[in-house]
């Protein structure tokens, strides 16, 4: 099954060693939120490792920022991103409203939300009020804006099924890096683990090519592993695999091969890029250039363990037919 695709990659997996204190709390946090319910049980998370993907994520994150990291997992992988496989990710009216309830909470003047608000919106508020803790205006600046364009992914896969149109296999890829809340959690990376990368730095053509990179990478492998459960919901436009298999009319095998061989030409690419990092030492203090580094390394272990989980966790397991 695709689930058990493998491709090769370079960098070794590392997790964090807060990773008990981290599962104890978000599951606490989850039910605070109202966030668990006969939709998403403690099971699930356990079956899922909703806790093990943060873990391996951000092997550097403090104890408090792994703690907010499974919070943040727990929040995208079933109180959000599910809920777009129903109903509502084929009404945009519906769905641009719940989208907009979630914007709303990520600007600096944002009111906290009542007791009344959907609970999806209260606990995504909590996440960004302690995302923003310590980090300065240009980091709280950025991070809103990928959060913004992450929504706005959502929103164009739901206008997409409701006109009933088909992306071709290269705008699906490109597309499916933004839906994963890959920059989100790169964005994310620096506030759990304690470092900023220099603003003009963030920005350099090196560093945005790899952040690319790493979002395709692990939009493709969410598509390998998650092909048979969007196949069986007919969701056949915005997995990559199924795109290929309608654009091409291949099988299966055929666009499993494909998609590993895109991402292993990624990676090929992401060390050639990585070799000219260096090329920014000139522009940084030492502390800027450390960030960086950091940086780098925080997004192998983004790849490294998104390869990791999705080959580990039930979440993309379909139950055997009785």
């Amino acid at each position: 099954m695709p689930q058990d695709v493998e491709f090769t990659l370079p960098w070794a997996l590392r997790s964090s060693p807060h990773l008990p204190r981290a599962r104890k709390h978000s599951l606490a946090w989850l039910e605070e939120y109202g966030l668990l319910d006969r939709r998403f049980t403690p099971a699930e998370f356990d079956d899922w490792r909703v806790a093990e993907i943060a873990a391996f994520f951000f092997p550097e994150a403090t104890g408090e920022g792994l703690e907010l990291a499974t919070d943040l997992m727990g929040w995208y992988f079933a109180p959000f991103d599910d809920v777009f496989d129903g109903v509502l990710g084929r009404r945009p009216q519906q769905a641009a409203a719940f989208c907009g309830a979630l914007a709303a909470v990520l600007v600096p003047s944002a009111a906290v939300p009542g007791a009344d608000a959907p609970p999806t919106a209260r606990a995504l508020a909590d996440i960004w009020r302690r995302s923003c803790r310590g980090m300065n205006e240009a980091w709280q600046a950025r991070a809103a804006y990928d959060w913004h364009v992450y929504l706005a992914a959502h929103l164009a896969e739901t206008a997409d099924r409701f006109n009933g149109r088909a992306v071709n296999a290269a705008e699906c890829v490109r597309r499916r890096g933004f839906a994963t809340s890959s920059f989100v959690v790169i964005d994310l990376m620096e506030r759990v683990s304690g470092f900023e990368v220099p603003a003009l730095a963030w920005h350099a053509p090196v560093l945005g090519e790899l952040r690319s990179l790493t979002a395709e990478i692990i939009g493709m492998s969410n598509d390998l592993c998650s092909v048979e459960k969007e196949a069986a919901a007919g969701d056949e436009g915005n997995n990559v695999l199924l795109v290929l298999e309608r654009e091409r009319g291949i099988g299966r095998a055929e666009a499993v091969e494909e998609v590993v061989g895109a991402i292993e030409r990624r990676v090929a690419q992401f060390e050639a890029v990585e070799a000219r990092v260096a090329d920014l030492d000139c522009l940084l203090s030492g502390d800027g250039a450390a960030a960086v580094r950091r940086l780098v390394t925080g997004l192998h272990d983004l790849v490294r363990g998104d390869y990791a989980w999705e080959r580990a966790s039930g979440r993309y397991r379909i139950a055997p037919e009785q």
